[in-house]
């Protein structure tokens, strides 16, 4: 129990030795298995989508019942909660985890691997994950999570904005230098209830983004996955030249946001109801961005890849997300229940609807050449802009993603710093050193309890 203490003050979450096995399936006839996922909004077509490839996969597997839980979209709750009902015996068997919680979710010791259970046959479709992800979730060597939702951030751009201010809408923005070129015109152009430029949401992803295609790490040790990391790296140049732009932009009037740290949705508001012209978000944000824009601001959208901090910047992106983990302690036929409908809900046809229902990129190489066959990207050309900016980026530490299990406060101290810069006009400099000397200590914290 100290340990399981020590990890709660530390990580605001549980990590402690599995508990007793949940129970047992006794004389049932059917298999019950509980996903939590993070798509609580009736409204919003991920949660319905879901619900449908459930029901179809209860429909073909008429032993196995699907139960699809929902109520936050906050992933660290998810995970949370997750960790907590295991705890207490009664631990969800599928859950939504973003890809930052891998290596927390590894050393939790609440999780099976999903390869001890899966078939020949299943085990036979990992190579068709693209290489990107199957690096990312180093799939070739132990399968814990598969990835699903996949995402990498795009740009987004108000047309009629663009056009009233001189711009073309065709030839977006590329860089640093041309965004706030364009923002001065735009921000000059006289265009009614503009509350600025540009707005994305306030989180540590998007600068990590920027690390990346500078070919810079955000954490020693190969971002972790040569040996676990022992340092951050937030008080270098590279991530100077993001914590500068970002501050310039702030105190020309550039730049805004909800006011709420590491949102999504209230950000997509804010553009889809002409506040900004530009907008920078996660590519899962395709679907519902081009569903209200039309409604809520009467203009359809434009979706451009992302800016690079500066031309020559082109080492790549990094793939974000999350993956569908199974969580230990369940009966055997649960735990094979759950693996089953994971690689249901991630075979090719699942894949595809669920691109096109969401906009997060498809992960299985199969589902990409069946959409190129039937025209879907040339008829939708912004769904194949994230899927291409990962496919352009050569493999290499830098964009293949920071992994390592004091991501959330390390994470956290990036906010807290980009925070104190554009709303309370502290020196990005002295910024970016206070919270590297914090993240330093999250991850020696870290490390000493997990004794890695």
């Amino acid at each position: 129990m100290k340990k399981l203490t020590l990890v709660i003050g530390l990580l605001a979450c549980c990590l402690a030795p599995l508990l007793a096995p949940v129970g047992t399936l006794g004389a049932q006839e059917t298999v019950e298995i509980t996903f939590v996922h993070i798509f609580p909004d009736e409204r919003d077509i991920r949660r319905s989508t879901v619900e449908e490839i459930a029901a179809a996969f209860m429909a073909e597997n008429p032993g196995v019942t699907v139960n699809v839980q929902t109520t936050t979209d906050d992933y660290s709750e998810v995970f949370e909660g997750a960790l907590r009902a295991a705890e207490q015996g009664n631990a969800p068997h599928v859950v939504q985890i973003e890809d930052s919680l891998t290596q927390i979710a590894i050393d939790s010791q609440y999780f099976v691997k999903i390869g001890d259970y899966a078939s020949e046959e299943q085990l036979a479709t990992i190579p068709d994950i693209i290489a990107p992800m199957r690096n990312f979730y180093n799939l070739d060597d132990e399968i814990w999570g598969m990835p699903w939702n996949a995402s990498n951030p795009v740009m987004f751009i108000n047309p009629t904005m663009f056009e009233a201010a001189g711009l073309d809408p065709a030839s977006p923005p590329q860089t640093f230098e041309e965004i706030t070129a364009a923002c001065e015109a735009i921000m000059g152009a006289g265009i009614e209830n503009l509350g600025g430029c540009i707005n994305w949401p306030v989180n540590s992803w998007l600068p990590e983004q920027w690390l990346a295609m500078q070919n810079a790490l955000f954490v020693n040790n190969d971002n972790g996955r040569s040996a676990r990391a022992t340092e951050a790296y937030i008080d270098t140049p590279e991530m100077a030249r993001v914590f500068d732009w970002w501050n310039d932009l702030d105190d020309n009037g550039y730049f805004t946001y909800s006011g709420t740290p590491g949102a999504y949705t209230p950000e997509g508001l804010l553009f889809v109801t002409k506040k900004t012209a530009i907008h920078l978000t996660t590519s899962a944000a395709i679907s519902n961005i081009f569903s209200f824009a039309p409604v809520m601001g009467q203009f359809t959208p434009v979706v451009a890849p992302f800016p690079r901090p500066y031309a020559e910047a082109t080492n790549g992106i990094t793939a974000g997300g999350a993956a569908v983990w199974v969580m230990a302690g369940h009966p055997d036929a649960e735990t094979q229940a759950a693996v089953d409908f994971i690689f249901y809900l991630t075979n090719t046809e699942n894949i595809k609807t669920w691109h096109k229902a969401s906009g997060y990129f498809p992960v299985r190489q199969s589902a990409i050449d069946e959409l190129e066959a039937e025209g879907w990207f040339d008829e939708n050309p912004a769904y194949f802009i994230p899927l291409q900016q990962l496919l352009d980026s050569t493999p290499n530490p830098a964009n293949a993603g920071a992994r390592f299990g004091a991501a959330s406060q390390v994470r956290a101290t990036v906010i807290d710093a980009i925070l104190s810069v554009i709303d309370n006009d502290e020196d990005p400099a002295a910024a970016m050193a206070a919270a590297q000397d914090r993240a330093n200590k999250a991850i020696a914290d870290y490390n000493s309890v997990i004794g890695g």
